[in-house]
């Protein structure tokens, strides 16, 4: 038998043995599940007055949700409503999301505390929604409630088949610097099985000279393990994405979750899903062609071209993985509004509004803050968070830099977390010395399973 064929059978067996149907990305620490749903609007208060007292020249990012899509694309698991009828669009950001936005910035004036907001993110559903004459008066109101000139970062996520170069440039006098496509894959029957039709003329046509000079920076979102793709169909869309250079990538392996999404089931009308396997050999090609053509790794999903803000930071340790993908690092404190938005203050306080929109209106009504659950992490939630999410972005750890932050003995603290991965180090995952514990080149499809040694909430 070949050396190749070895390989082959070896990353097969491991593949089997680590394989889990239940993988956390660990966009946060602890998990959503253990967040506290007796954490409601008064508890939400008193977090943000503690934390921003404490912290008040902290740089945030505030994150604003829209939850509304024209069309369904049955790979999605965002919080969002299909509709046609653009007036619950309006009622929605008129009669909610603006009343919780009063409601947030005069609590803060009350209390004689200011936001530093330094970002700006549009997520979704589908931001693009929003007609000009909207997405101008949310403009206008975030303008009355915090320092535009002290704002970086503005990102809006786009749904190619919404928007036109007129529309982008409109963004672009708002204030918007960041955008962030929408990809997913170029080949046509798999836009087919997903529902979402976007062939790739259409983003040759969006990123003319013009956008592309007032947008340096452009991500694109890829998702890996989608129906119908193969190794000859994700070698063309990698060849498509290489022509069209994003400056950034967030390459996300798809998850199949039909028992809270239903409709994910209509992708297998024409065949299965690639497996756990054909998902790392797919990952294997957009990895290589994007090393190849000089993009840098900038965490476990995250690919920068040489020189791009993200790339630097990267460099720097100042990047930040989250539920946002892999951030620059410069406001890593979230506060969030809109339905389902969720916001981490530091490494102290989780919070999340309730995700159904009857739900989140209620408490608006109320004139109640609509939290849904949220968590004041302890010290031992805030040292295990850092860890996770430093092996998430960096692979390694250096045990000495977590014994001074933290004052703890690391190999002590975590020796349950260690004797958990004895077997993971038997098998070429992971390598540990006397100071580190690095990821291998071979346990990096197992990331995650490496980190949940360090999950003692899931465990």
């Amino acid at each position: 038998m070949s050396q190749i064929e070895n390989e082959k059978i070896r990353d097969a067996n491991l593949l089997k043995k680590y394989h889990k149907s239940l993988v956390y990305d660990y966009t946060e620490y602890p998990t959503k599940g253990n967040w506290d749903q007796t954490f409601g609007s008064e508890e939400y208060k008193n977090s943000l007055k503690d934390w921003i007292t404490r912290n008040p020249s902290k740089p945030i990012l505030f994150y604003v949700h829209t939850p509304f899509c024209e069309q369904l694309c049955w790979f999605c698991l965002c919080s969002k409503e299909i509709t046609q009828d653009y007036n619950k669009v309006k009622k929605y950001l008129y009669d909610y999301l603006f009343k919780e936005m009063d409601m947030l910035f005069n609590f803060l004036e009350q209390n004689n505390l200011k936001l530093n907001v330094k970002e700006i993110y549009f997520g979704g559903g589908s931001p693009t929604y929003y007609k000009n004459e909207e997405f101008e008066k949310l403009t206008d109101k975030m303008k009355k409630m915090f320092d535009f000139n002290q704002v970086g970062d503005w990102t809006v996520e786009i749904d190619p088949r919404r928007v036109d170069e007129e529309k982008l440039l409109f963004y672009k006098k708002c204030g918007v610097n960041r955008i962030s496509f929408g990809v997913q894959d170029f080949d046509k029957k798999v836009q087919e099985r997903i529902n979402r039709i976007q062939p790739s003329e259409m983003l040759d046509n969006l990123l003319t000279k013009k956008i592309r000079k007032e947008y340096p920076v452009f991500n694109f979102d890829l998702l890996i393990g989608l129906p119908g793709q193969t190794t000859t169909s994700i070698t063309n869309t990698m060849d498509k994405v290489v022509e069209l250079k994003p400056t950034q990538l967030q390459t996300m392996m798809m998850h199949y979750k039909p028992n809270t999404r239903k409709y994910m089931i209509n992708m297998l009308r024409d065949g299965s899903l690639p497996d756990f396997y054909d998902r790392k050999i797919l990952y294997k090609i957009v990895d290589d062609k994007l090393i190849k053509a000089g993009y840098k790794r900038t965490g476990y999903e995250s690919y920068a071209l040489p020189g791009d803000p993200i790339e630097k930071s990267y460099n720097e340790k100042k990047t930040l993985y989250a539920s946002l993908g892999s951030q620059k690092g410069e406001a890593v404190n979230f506060i969030a509004v809109g339905s389902s938005a969720h916001g981490a203050l530091g490494d102290e306080y989780y919070s999340q509004n309730f995700y159904e929109q009857n739900l989140y209106r209620d408490k608006i009504d109320e004139s109640k803050f609509p939290i849904y659950r949220g968590l004041k992490l302890e010290k031992n939630d805030q040292i295990r968070r850092d860890v996770v999410k430093t092996l998430r972005t960096y692979f390694e750890i250096d045990f000495q830099e977590f014994e001074n932050k933290y004052s703890i003995d690391f190999k002590k603290y975590f020796e349950d977390s260690f004797k958990y991965l004895d077997e993971h180090s038997r098998d070429g995952l992971i390598d540990i010395d006397k100071k580190k514990l690095k990821i291998t080149e071979l346990g990096f499809q197992f990331s995650s399973v490496i980190c949940h040694a360090f999950d003692d909430k899931n465990l």
